[in-house]
């Protein structure tokens, strides 16, 4: 993938996966789901990012 940037992604990955740990300490339900779903997203991006500039 063009124009994106493996650190950019890895640092909003480290910061969901920080706001998400808080949201599961304060059980926070709706945080968690909102936070687990872009976490999840975003690792997948990484993953297709990282493909992408290996091939």
């Amino acid at each position: 993938m063009n124009g994106v940037d493996e650190r950019d992604i890895d640092e909003a990955i480290a910061t969901a996966f920080t706001v998400l740990k808080g949201a599961v300490e304060t059980h926070s339900h709706k945080s968690i789901e909102a936070y687990s779903h872009a976490l999840r997203a975003l690792v997948e991006l990484r993953r297709e990012v990282a493909s992408g500039n290996s091939a």
